[in-house]
């Protein structure tokens, strides 16, 4: 039993620490792969990366500054969370290299955290199962998690790269609302056996925003945003600017879709799923499908589509509201451009203004018939102001998608259809004059930059042949590239560096 006097004592103790917890100022502190659990978090005493991810030293606010170096932490989960207002954030310091080593899962109610500028690798270089019939749970693969798992909401990952995990680089769970993923780049992820594969770039479940982030040379799909548990809605997801291709390039045992969009039984529908602006190229792969998939097997709320860059034709399935404007879409082997499947509900959308190309006349499907333009026109009603043109993609195509959190950065993509040797590109909406830069090729970052100087004003010319691409580092199938007639680079300025304490 507690007397009076000893309660009131605690009682006091304890809105005294309440107190002093809600006025500490952030900090700006700092973490190196040389500190420790008992550092200051300054340069002189930095703490190591999984004090910091334990939540023991942060206070809402504060920002760790990741030193250059490796940072070998194997898998570490966290529950630290910082509020709206002031959220913990952990960033690469600017002008260094920051590698972590392992990977990371998120759990908890509140979340409120920010991770952004470092790179994120799991390190294992065996990813390939000598087990059959085991489906995707092979047994012979340790640490078989996904690069960041999130079963938070609430959280933000910026500029991340993020590559070579032994499942899916991010893997967003339904209870990870109000996420953003932007800006980041995946590669080379998942893993493979004789007869199954598996590992997604991004596998989507939570609610959130999925903004000109790259995803490239997965064992599985790309943009795998999909359910099929029991009960569950696929819902309030923004997909913009996003650039997929690949899907299915480290492996020869099962065919992907670089686009995956809905749910299957148990899974109830998706709703409210907006893709707008985004871009993806079919790669020479015989592992990838050509076609973006919108709609599985289950009746589907709203679909959004807009002003997407698709050189892969598209299946749309079962949705029961729509809107599919501005949209570029072609058909590169003998498949439909357009199929359009309506057997559970009737799409009552909005649909036109778009561009169509493929190879065959009858390029519309519409349930189990298939369709000319015109005849797919009066059937539908659609594409009143649209057009369709037999053949190919001429001429070059230029997309230069400035990064809203860092001046200076941006995602250049370069449809080069006449495959020449060199494309000219003009940055002045990103970079001053003046301004200090570089172009990374994204197929393989880290390789030297393809070009770099002292920005004056006139197009970069940015080379479109003899570019490389990053191998998987495990014993996985190594892509090709795919200049001279498509490349992404990012453009980096000095610029973006500053601010820093």
């Amino acid at each position: 039993m507690i007397c009076t006097g000893a309660r009131r004592s605690l009682e006091w103790l304890v809105v005294v620490a309440v107190t002093v917890a809600n006025t500490v100022s952030a900090a700006n502190l700092y973490v190196a792969p040389y500190g420790s659990s008992s550092g200051l978090g300054t340069l002189a005493r930095p703490y190591d990366l999984v004090t910091t991810l334990s939540g023991s030293v942060s206070h809402p606010g504060d920002t760790f500054w990741l030193r250059g170096g490796t940072y070998r932490v194997n898998h570490v989960a966290t529950q630290v969370c910082g509020t709206g207002k002031k959220p913990i954030t952990f960033r690469q310091l600017p002008g260094e290299h920051a590698q972590v080593v392992g990977s990371l899962t998120i759990w908890g109610k509140g979340g409120y955290l920010v991770f952004r500028d470092f790179e994120l690798c799991s390190g294992l270089t065996h990813r390939f199962s000598r087990q059959k019939g085991t489906g995707f749970s092979p047994t012979d693969l340790t640490n078989f998690l996904e690069g960041v798992q999130v079963y938070s909401p609430n959280n933000t990952f910026m500029n991340l790269l993020v590559h070579d995990s032994i499942r899916s680089g991010f893997y967003t769970s339904p209870e990870a609302t109000n996420t953003l993923i932007y800006g980041c780049i995946v590669y080379n992820t998942g893993w493979a056996s004789q007869n199954e594969a598996e590992g997604h770039s991004y596998y989507l479940q939570g609610a959130g925003e999925i903004s000109d982030n790259i995803g490239f040379n997965s064992a599985g799909a790309n943009f795998h945003v999909y359910a099929n548990s029991q009960g569950a809605c696929l819902q309030n997801l923004i997909l913009d600017g996003n650039i997929a291709f690949g899907a299915g390039a480290l492996q020869g045992a099962r065919p992907y879709r670089d686009w995956i969009i809905g749910v299957d039984s148990p899974s109830l529908r998706a709703d409210n799923i907006i893709l707008r602006n985004n871009m993806g190229y079919l790669t020479p792969n015989a592992k990838t499908l050509q076609e973006v998939q919108l709609g599985r097997e289950q009746i589907n709320g709203s679909l959004l589509l807009t002003s997407n860059y698709w050189p892969q034709a598209m299946v749309v399935n079962n949705w029961s509201r729509g809107k599919i404007e501005g949209n570029v879409v072609l058909a590169q082997n003998s498949d439909y451009v357009v199929n359009l499947q309506e057997s559970l509900t009737k799409l009552s959308a909005t649909w036109n203004n778009n561009s169509y190309y493929s190879r065959s006349a009858l390029a519309f499907q519409l349930g189990t018939r298939c369709y000319s333009f015109s005849q797919w026109k009066m059937a539908t009603g659609y594409d009143g102001d649209s057009s369709w043109t037999t053949g190919r993609l001429t001429g070059t195509r230029i997309f230069v998608r400035p990064n809203r959190y860092e001046s200076g950065r941006a995602h250049v993509v370069v449809y080069n259809w006449d495959r020449l040797p060199t494309v000219a590109v003009n940055v002045g909406s990103v970079l001053p004059v003046g301004a200090t830069y570089e172009v990374r090729n994204a197929e393989d970052f880290f390789a030297a930059p393809v070009c770099s100087g002292v920005f004056d004003g006139h197009p970069l010319e940015l080379p479109m042949t003899g570019l490389t691409v990053a191998k998987p580092l495990a014993e996985l199938k190594g892509p090709e590239p795919t200049g001279p007639t498509f490349n992404v680079f990012v453009l980096l300025s000095k610029s973006s560096q500053s601010g820093v304490p």
